[in-house]
Parts: C-alpha cells; sequence; structure tokens
C-alpha cells in the first residue's frame, strides 16, 4: 500500500479518481461477454485516472515539427494546449504529486482504452523530489480529424512502483523439461474449454485459478485492484 499527496495548483485542475472496470467497447460485446475475461477486467483497474470536467477537441494538420501551430484546441483551451509540438497536445493537470523516495510514478494509457486517432505518452517522474505538475501529453497520429475528449474522460493511468524492484530484474530461457509437470491433462482440458465456448459460455478457471475438474492449481495475488482517494 503507498500513500500519495497531491497538491491542486490551479483552479482549473484535473479530476484524479480510481479507474472504473467499465469500458464502452466492453460494453458493446454480446451479453457484455468481454467482462468475462479476468486478465482484462482486473488490468481496468491498474491505477487512478486523471480527466477533465468538460469536453476536449483539437485537430492536426498534419505537420510534424517544432512549431505549435498545427496543432488547434478548438474546445477546452484552458485543459489542453500544442506547446509541446511535434504533433501532440498537452494536459494542464493543475496536480501536482508527493511520494516517498522509493516511489516513481508511472502515467501511462488508460488499460483497455482505445481512442483513435492519439496514443499517450508514458513516463516514469521521480515524484519524491520533482515539484512541477504532473505532465501529461499525447501524440496525433490521426491528421485532420477532429478529436474529441469527452468530459470526465481518463486521459491517463498514475500508477506507483518501485523501480529497485524492477532494476536488475531477468528472464530466465530454461528447457521445457525443467518445468514441472502439470497435472491438467492439455488435451482433455482444451477440449473441454472449447466446447463451453462454442455454446458462447464462459469457463472462469483462471479467475478461479482451478482446472477443468475443479481442482486448485494456486492463486491470484489479488482478484481486485481497490483504490482510493481521500
Amino acid at each position: 500500500m503507498h500513500k500519495i499527496g497531491v497538491f491542486k495548483t490551479q483552479p482549473d485542475q484535473a479530476e484524479i479518481t480510481p479507474l472504473s472496470i467499465k469500458r464502452d467497447w466492453m460494453d458493446a460485446t454480446w451479453n457484455a461477454h468481454a467482462y468475462h475475461c479476468f486478465p482484462v477486467s482486473l488490468t481496468n483497474q491498474m491505477g487512478w485516472g486523471i480527466s477533465f470536467p468538460e469536453d476536449i477537441s483539437f485537430i492536426w494538420d498534419g505537420i510534424s515539427d517544432t512549431s505549435p501551430e498545427h496543432v488547434k484546441i478548438l474546445k477546452g483551451e484552458k485543459y489542453a494546449a500544442p506547446q509541446r509540438a511535434n504533433a501532440t497536445v498537452s494536459f494542464n493537470t493543475g496536480l501536482r504529486f508527493l511520494t516517498d523516495q522509493n516511489i516513481t510514478l508511472l502515467t501511462m494509457p488508460v488499460p483497455n482504452q482505445f481512442i483513435d486517432g492519439v496514443v499517450p505518452f508514458s513516463t516514469l517522474i521521480s515524484t519524491s523530489f520533482f515539484s512541477g505538475d504532473l505532465p501529461v501529453a499525447w501524440r496525433i497520429t490521426r491528421p485532420n480529424v477532429e478529436i474529441t475528449i469527452p468530459a470526465n474522460t481518463p486521459i491517463a493511468s498514475v500508477i506507483p512502483i518501485n523501480l529497485e524492484e524492477l532494476n536488475n530484474s531477468e528472464i530466465n530461457i530454461l528447457p521445457l523439461d525443467q518445468m514441472p509437470i502439470s497435472n491438467i491433462n492439455n488435451d482433455e482440458y482444451s477440449n473441454y474449454v472449447y466446447e463451453i465456448n462454442r455454446e458462447g459460455r464462459w469457463t472462469d478457471f483462471y479467475r478461479n485459478a482451478t482446472d477443468h475438474k475443479g481442482n486448485s492449481l494456486g492463486s491470484h495475488q489479488a482478484k481486485t485492484i481497490k483504490l482510493f482517494v481521500k
């Protein structure tokens, strides 16, 4: 558990809330079927979302250089600006974060949220000493198309991480015969899953950490992610 301080530096600042499990494209799947995918649903909750209370819209003319004039903010000028140039739009979050020294703030695209024509930048900020407002920017990838961010739509996810725990990690490529023997009959399991999926149902084997016979295979580190704003 991490405790993070956030200071509001201007009256028209961004809002910060725990990310929702909900996604429009998942709602649109048959019977909201996508929510049965546990890896996706869990990841949707990764981090706090940064959003704004008003619509923001902009358009890029297709030229990428050091001049900001090629991106025009059409709506929400107090929240967005093209000052970074190079086909980008920057957001004025008005939020400053303060964390312990062993915590770095990862700002990344909102998990499993897809907006055509833009790609949010991912950044790592040492918020134990960085005293500026949280920088958030998007790279525009579709020229001459007006792009609108509806009010209250998260533009980025912020996640506290410990880089020391990640640093110097390694992956070891091992022979298959060194892998622990599984009790699952793969052919039997695959056929069972195929029949269930063909009927439009979901197995939930991975969500429940069981095999197709109900035997426990282990446990998840967390089955839900709960974040708070106080």
